[in-house]
């Protein structure tokens, strides 16, 4: 039997606030996450690559550039790339290359070298080359086909040597900008191998 107090609609409301509140906590989060992307309120602004993280999506295919093997298990790469003859500057960014190469220690394995340059070497700088970095791999790219994906990069990226970061899988993540220290390129290749569990 029926008491007074438990009449329909007495019931009703706190039916439909339990309904209004299950709502708010579903919706509610969402509602808030749109209004501070739309606002840009409460968004971190901070990144956690001290290297330039490369934008565009560019493959080493797009540079024309062949490496053997690409894919899991391949190694990331350090890449200095010189359209021009590999002259004291590109030198200096090889040298670097290999100096973070060597700092990365134990997985030092996993990382590999190399120059891409545009133009044929003299015999000179290949001696050169081969007496101060005998680890180091050598191959071409295309100097159109480079030119021309470097189009949606800096200005200042599109000037003479620089030195890149190839994930395994190929693609060019991270430029290591002129006068930056090396370290940071170091320290972002430290975290990523150890995060990565690819190459």
């Amino acid at each position: 039997m029926m008491s007074m107090t438990d009449s329909p609609s007495n019931s009703r409301p706190r039916g439909q606030l339990k309904l209004l509140a299950i709502c708010a906590v579903v919706f509610g989060p969402i509602l808030v996450a749109g209004l501070m992307a739309h606002f840009n309120i409460g968004i971190p602004q901070t990144q956690s690559n001290k290297s330039d993280l490369v934008g565009a999506e560019i493959q080493l295919d797009d540079w024309q550039v062949v490496l053997d093997p690409v894919g899991y298990g391949a190694p990331w790469r350090l890449l200095v790339t010189s359209p021009e003859a590999c002259a004291e500057a590109c030198l200096q960014l090889v040298h670097e290359a290999r100096q973070i190469n060597v700092a990365v220690g134990r997985e030092a394995d996993r990382v590999e070298h190399l120059l891409a340059s545009g133009v044929a070497l003299s015999s000179s700088q290949q001696d050169t080359l081969e007496a101060r970095f005998p680890r180091l791999q050598q191959v071409t790219l295309s100097v159109p086909a480079y030119h021309s994906s470097m189009q949606q990069l800096p200005a200042s990226w599109q000037q003479g040597p620089q030195l890149w970061l190839v994930d395994p899988l190929g693609r060019v993540v991270l430029h290591q900008s002129a006068g930056a220290p090396g370290k940071n390129l170091l320290d972002d290749l430290k975290r990523l191998l150890k995060l990565s569990k690819v190459g």
